[in-house]
């Protein structure tokens, strides 16, 4: 082997991407067309940079004359490289190198990754400079009219030039848009688990039983679900997250609920049930103007299925968010993990 076709510097691994600094500075030039804008360089390991030039050039020598550096500063780096993972990279022919099937490999990684930084780093740059857009944002009646409208208008202060469209929902119903791509952002109340969905952020949302201020249970600390079947009882329909909880602890017990009213609408649920000294279920959060206001009681349950709902932001999974979109999600997820349990 000719001794500029050996290669450089000390690398601990070509994934992790430490390398020693070089012992001399570069020179500030402007870069060939041939190589990788210098803006994805720092992203990319530099024995994986060397590498991938040599490919390019066809040797250790004009691979170092384009990336300005010495030629044994290539070759030290293609050396160590093949020392660490035991295999030869590249054959050494009389008119130049070509990478072997192992070369060819570790070539495809360095150019998907190559790729994924600088498809990282234009988002970064289209995220900084996000100014305007629109976002789609799906939400449960529950956050809709308790948390999200504040959130919203602290976010539109912000970002004025920023729009949305709210679309409300049961929980099912608004991951089956979130697949579809018909929303970008959803807060949903507990929801199933899923390999499709990302969780962005969530918190504690245990279910309450919701009834009139003068209820015989409105004084209570707790309730267990069993406390307020001798109430006329309002529920919510399947597609919701806390329905699917009811019916969780329903199903080791020999408890059975024949509901007087089954709606998606919250509203209709907690007036019925205030109406006519029934008991409604759904998280505080979705009945806190109320209970404030001393039209409603809202106690919680203290049945273990149904202390675990919670409020999550889910993203579709493998989905890049636009620049508003992803704004929008960063600065609800802030506040869904600043506040404690609602």
């Amino acid at each position: 082997m000719r001794a500029t076709d050996r290669l450089p510097a000390p690398l601990s691994s070509p994934i992790a991407g430490r390398v020693s600094a070089p012992s001399r500075a570069l020179p500030v030039v402007a870069r060939p067309a041939a190589t990788p804008p210098a803006a994805s360089l720092p992203m990319l390991p530099r024995a994986l940079h060397y590498i991938d030039a040599v490919a390019r050039a066809g040797s250790v020598r004009k691979a170092a004359e384009r990336l300005h550096v010495a030629a044994s500063a290539v070759n030290r780096q293609l050396i160590e490289m093949e020392e660490e993972l035991g295999v030869e990279l590249f054959e050494r022919l009389p008119r130049g190198m070509r990478a072997t099937a192992a070369g060819e490999l570790l070539l495809a990684h360095i150019r998907r990754q190559r790729g994924e930084a600088e498809a990282l780093q234009q988002q970064l740059q289209e995220l900084r400079g996000a100014r305007s857009g629109h976002v789609r944002i799906g939400a449960v009646e529950a956050v809709a009219r308790g948390l999200l409208p504040e959130l919203l208008l602290d976010f539109h202060r912000r970002h004025a030039r920023i729009g949305f469209t709210v679309s409300l929902g049961g929980t099912v119903a608004l991951l089956r848009q979130l697949m579809t791509e018909a929303l970008e952002l959803a807060i949903v109340y507990n929801p199933p688990q899923g390999a499709d969905f990302q969780v962005l952020a969530e918190r504690a949302a245990p279910l309450h039983a919701v009834m009139a201020p003068d209820h015989p249970l409105a004084g209570r600390a707790s309730l267990r679900l069993a406390d307020c079947l001798a109430h006329p009882i309002a529920l919510s329909c399947q597609e919701t997250g806390g329905r699917g909880l009811i019916e969780e602890a329903l199903a080791g017990s020999s408890l059975r609920i024949e509901p007087a009213l089954e709606s998606d609408s919250f509203e209709m649920l907690s007036r019925f049930a205030a109406g006519c000294g029934g008991v409604s279920f759904q998280s505080a959060i979705g009945v806190a103007p109320e209970v404030a206001r001393g039209v409603l009681a809202a106690v919680p349950l203290a049945d273990r299925a149904l202390a675990r709902g919670r409020l999550a932001l889910l993203a579709r999974r493998g989905r890049t968010p636009s620049p508003a979109a992803a704004r929008l999600a960063e600065h609800l997820a802030a506040a869904l993990r600043a506040d404690g349990p609602c």
